[in-house]
């Protein structure tokens, strides 16, 4: 992976790692799948200079409220902390919702970070969060389980632990997600939930809409220490092998990791790296697309990003050294199919540049030349140009 990989930092596990609880009602492993515990696991990542990472769901897990163990260093039991039985996340029956937030649970969710940090792990995602959940026809899914959400963030920073929520989180309650997490998902699966393939070009370009409702929120970033979650990556997924991944062509591939990280999203890949062929590799460690995300700095697009409404794209962001990095992008995309050519301008006055600018292509490394006023490009549908700008003043 370090070979394959070697910018990612976690090694996250979804959901299936674990089927039940301990002795303290806390989230324990499989032992089927991990018999030498997950210590011995998250010591081979750190090996290679990786963390671990797990999932789980906010509240109190109805099998251990039934056994109703003891909560760890207190006189209480589990029973104690739900009498109402009141859904504890999105997803129904598996947790219940606490019916006070009072001392023993934060101790119970103190607990449980303990349990993870002995295990090793650095990062947590926990779904089934809510205000948010459901689906765009469907929302609010998830009941409004910010009081448990906050108490595991307050556990979970003891130990510098990565909490992350999930899932289709509102952005109307965005300073709340960033005070208590440091990322959110944002929309629903980007997985499509084919038979024969894993995602389609058209939800890709979907999350261009999403993202665009979060540029306002003025909380996503390095400088708040929060950021948007638009969903796993999928470029190059190889099974048994054969290409999986459902995009159209390599323009919608080179397209979905240029949005991933001109919004500095959370950037996580769902393949088996030593699976994904060499071109595709190549893509997802690109060192100018990686600097541009690591810039940490959410981009904002130029008129509408609503995909429906604009089809012809510009998002744009300043790096660190003083240039402007712009993404171009035509988001012609339906359901089933690519839609038409389009030209894109950028007028350079957009992104603030008063002057003349020298302009670079990011993905090839090529020298455009310097512009005066504006730069256009006619791109496929499903295509992008990723753009490094650089002032000349006058």
């Amino acid at each position: 992976m370090k070979y394959k990989m070697p910018k990612y930092e976690y090694i996250n596990m979804d959901s299936g790692w674990s089927e039940t609880f301990d002795e303290y009602g806390r989230w324990t492993y499989r032992k089927d799948l991990f018999p030498n515990g997950l210590t011995a696991v998250s010591d081979h990542l750190r090996k290679n200079g990786h963390r671990l990472g797990i999932y789980i769901l906010p509240g109190i897990r109805c099998d251990a409220y039934e056994a109703n163990p003891p909560i760890k260093g207190t006189k209480y039991r589990m029973q104690d902390l739900v009498v109402e039985k009141r859904e504890g996340n999105g997803f129904k029956g598996v947790t219940y919702m606490p019916d006070a937030h009072m001392d023993v649970v934060q101790i119970y969710y103190d607990s449980l970070a303990e349990l993870f940090a002995e295990w090793g792990v650095g990062f947590v995602k926990i779904d089934g969060c809510g205000f948010g959940g459901g689906d765009q026809f469907y929302p609010y899914q998830s009941p409004d389980n910010r009081e448990c959400i906050r108490m595991m963030s307050k556990a979970f920073r003891r130990y510098n632990i990565w909490m992350e929520l999930s899932w289709y989180m509102d952005y109307s309650y965005a300073k709340d997600w960033a005070t208590i997490s440091n990322g959110a998902r944002i929309y629903i699966d980007i997985e499509s939930y084919s038979t024969k393939t894993m995602t389609t070009s058209h939800r890709v370009f979907q999350r261009v809409t999403q993202a665009s409702r979060w540029v306002d929120t003025g909380v996503v970033g390095k400088d708040y220490g929060f950021f948007i979650d638009l969903d796993v990556v999928l470029v190059g997924m190889v099974v048994h092998g054969k290409c999986v991944d459902g995009l159209d062509n390599d323009d919608v591939r080179r397209s979905y990791i240029s949005f991933w990280a001109i919004v500095s999203s959370v950037f996580c890949i769902g393949s088996d790296p030593r699976m994904i062929p060499d071109k595709y590799l190549a893509m997802l460690n690109h060192p100018g697309i990686l600097e541009i995300h690591q810039a940490g700095n959410m981009a904002q697009p130029i008129g509408s990003g609503n995909v429906w409404l604009n089809r012809r794209q510009i998002w744009w962001k300043p790096m660190p050294d003083g240039r402007v990095c712009c993404m171009l992008f035509n988001a012609h995309t339906y359901m089933f199919m690519l839609g038409f050519s389009h030209e894109v301008r950028l007028y350079l006055k957009d992104v603030g540049m008063i002057d003349k600018a020298s302009i670079e292509d990011v993905w090839t490394g090529e020298k455009l030349g310097v512009f005066d006023e504006s730069y256009s490009i006619r791109l496929r549908a499903g295509q992008c140009q990723v753009l490094m700008l650089s002032p000349i003043l006058l």
